[in-house]
């Protein structure tokens, strides 16, 4: 019947069963809900368009006011005439026509627990619908503006008579028999009823669902107009109606949330993953090149071996082939640096050429601390440490002096 918005699915009433609207595939039918779930496009938002027998419609008239005055009037009538507390009940309504001092009004309203029954098997398969409208608004908003007619068609086994004017529903009866004869004997009553209860009678035309194509003769010889085919329904509507109820709402909201939670959890997983992987592979990569290295350094080890035997041998002869480092080198070195002929050295000691000490004697306190700072300025002994004591005095009045020296 219809071509939905690509961005949501639509669930409406067929003549028998239920009919599905996606996109620009073709509407797909079956008996019920439960039959028609698993069809729904993964992904998709769903409404729901309901059946005029899962509806309490009623016309009002009430003063002309502003909007949010209405609302609060037609709940408090909608309290008195309905047969469910308004806590069970989601309602709204649609202004017909406003002219003067009153307003005519189309309240619309949807018991819960029929509703929850309904849309248990959407429920079950986790599609529970977003947005709820009555079919027959989908019905007024494809009729011809600014003219008055009768819309017909089927709803379930049933045939709804729709009046509309301007594309605004004004009044609907819901007929339990399609047979021609008894539509012929009950339609004059039931447009009466209709006039009764303020609701425009004087048809331009009628508009008849392909379903009930074989009843046009008696639309036509009970009204005289034209019958012509009722135009595909509407997928959406200009009017903000949403019957669905605020627990819904609230559900859908807390599920959105732990879908985005969930989401979030398992984009957090994904890096936390993929930081894991990055670092096992780095990780991976420094044992792959250390294993290397210690390929390398076993490879090498012969040679480093040999390389520290080298040099070891070289210490041990150092003090026998550097010349700064033989004993009579080291001790012509150190008379060569002597301040006075009477400063004289008593005891000299070498340790592998490394370290050396020398005792000596000196007239006096004086000369031993110049000898000290000679050794010190000689060049030839720089690549030595020199350390000294100061100098013990001896009864004869001379000085007697301790010098190291070590590399």
């Amino acid at each position: 019947m219809t071509k939905a918005g690509a961005d949501f699915a639509l669930l409406t009433p067929a003549a028998e069963g239920w009919r599905l609207h996606h996109g620009a595939t073709p509407p797909q039918t079956a008996a019920t809900l439960a039959e028609i779930a698993p069809l729904l496009p993964a992904g998709c938002p769903v409404h729901l368009a309901l059946p005029c027998e899962a509806l309490v419609i009623e016309g009002l008239k009430l003063p002309a006011t502003e909007r949010d005055e209405l609302a609060g009037m037609v709940r408090l009538q909608l309290e008195k005439n309905l047969p469910y507390p308004l806590d069970e009940v989601s309602s709204d309504f649609l202004i017909v026509e406003s002219s003067g001092l009153e307003s005519t009004i189309i309240a619309l309203a949807a018991p819960h627990a029929p509703l929850e029954t309904l849309c248990q098997p959407l429920r079950d398969a986790g599609r529970l619908p977003e947005k709820i409208t009555p079919f027959v608004l989908h019905i007024a908003a494809v009729c011809p503006a600014e003219e008055t007619v009768l819309a017909v068609y089927p709803e379930q086994g049933q045939l709804v008579l729709a009046i509309c004017a301007d594309r605004k529903l004004c009044w609907a009866h819901v007929m339990t028999s399609t047979a021609a004869a008894r539509l012929s004997s009950e339609l004059p009553q039931v447009l009466l009823a209709a006039t009764m209860e303020g609701a425009p009678t004087n048809f331009s035309r009628v508009l008849l669902a392909a379903e009930f194509r074989a009843l046009g003769p008696v639309f036509q010889a009970a009204l005289t107009v034209l019958v012509e085919p009722l135009p595909p329904i509407a997928p959406a509507l200009a009017e903000p109606i949403n019957l669905e109820p605020a627990s819904w709402r609230s559900a859908a909201q807390r599920q959105r949330k732990a879908g985005q939670l969930r989401r979030h959890l398992q984009t957090l997983a994904m890096i936390y993953v993929l930081v894991a992987v990055a670092v096992g592979t780095y990780l991976a990569l420094l044992h792959r090149q250390a294993g290397r290295l210690t390929v390398q350094f076993e490879a090498a080890r012969p040679q480093l071996e040999a390389i520290q035997a080298r040099q070891a041998r070289a210490n041990t002869l150092a003090p026998a082939v550097d010349p700064g480092r033989t004993t009579v080198e080291l001790l012509y070195l150190l008379q060569k640096a002597l301040p006075d002929r009477a400063v004289r050295i008593t005891e000299f000691d070498q340790q592998l050429g490394q370290q050396w000490r020398i005792t000596g004697e000196a007239p006096s306190a004086a000369l031993a601390i110049d000898y000290v700072s000679r050794i010190k300025a000689a060049a030839e002994l720089s690549s030595y440490e020199i350390t000294a004591g100061p100098p013990q005095l001896l009864p004869n009045e001379h000085a007697q002096f301790s010098i190291f020296g070590k590399r």
